[in-house]
């Protein structure tokens, strides 16, 4: 193998984290997916880039994109274009890839939602902070491999699984009833490799789930189920990859 095609193996083999959370923000979700990709066996490199670096055409370049949470709210695209811009490159990409898996988390979530013209409601109450819920899957698929699992959720945005653009666009595998909103946590599309996720597979460290707050138990199952999932993301963008 010439340096060349040296270097376009390794290229090709990458991973691309959007940081979708505004520069400065105290947050750990970055770091835990950084850690949870660089901690998996898999042979794949992880570059991680600011939202506002991210132009569709780097897509080519990567083997699988993540599309992660963020403070802001999908929903406030309805009345501030400035914010919605911003977001561009992200809905074009989802809207135009055919062949490179996309998983979404949370504010990435609702991007595709968005993308695809479902309707970005918002709660009224506080919405959910960190809270950990369990949800129940149809069916068990490449990503989730259990149909009854713990997950960690903060969000304010929602979609409904009433909402005849998601129907027909996407397989609605799990849903819940919370704060009584009922709501989309998973969804795949039909023909394209996107993986759409209500909830935070990363969680947080594990210092943040307060013994006082939460079972312990619950908490390290919810870590290690969400660690999982990130983890049999990389491997099917290994896979697709090489065969």
């Amino acid at each position: 193998m010439s340096e060349d095609d040296s270097f376009e193996s390794e290229k090709k083999n990458q991973i691309l984290l959007i940081d979708n959370y505004s520069r400065g923000l105290p947050t750990d979700r970055i770091t835990r997916i950084e850690t949870i990709i660089n901690d998996c066996i898999a042979e794949v490199d992880l570059k991680t880039i600011h939202f506002t670096q991210f132009k569709t055409e780097m897509a080519e370049d990567y083997i699988g994109i993540i599309l992660s949470g963020s403070e802001l709210n999908v929903s406030s695209f309805y009345y501030d274009e400035r914010v919605k811009k911003k977001f561009r490159p992200q809905l074009d990409l989802i809207q135009q890839t055919h062949q490179i898996p996309i998983l979404a988390l949370c504010f990435g979530f609702h991007l595709v939602a968005y993308a695809y013209e479902a309707q970005i409601s918002r709660m009224r109450l506080l919405g959910l902070n960190g809270r950990i819920i369990f949800i129940l899957l149809k069916e068990t698929d490449e990503l989730i491999t259990q149909k009854n699992i713990p997950v960690n959720v903060h969000h304010l945005d929602f979609v409904s699984p009433n909402d005849c653009k998601i129907q027909n666009s996407f397989k609605i595998i799990s849903t819940s009833r919370t704060r009584g909103y009922r709501m989309v946590q998973y969804m795949k599309h039909h023909e394209k490799p996107i993986f759409a996720l209500q909830f935070h597979p990363e969680t947080h460290n594990p210092y943040y789930f307060h013994s006082s707050l939460f079972n312990e138990r619950i908490a390290e199952k919810t870590r290690l189920t969400g660690e999982k999932i990130i983890e049999n993301f990389i491997w099917m963008c290994s896979y697709k990859k090489n065969h």
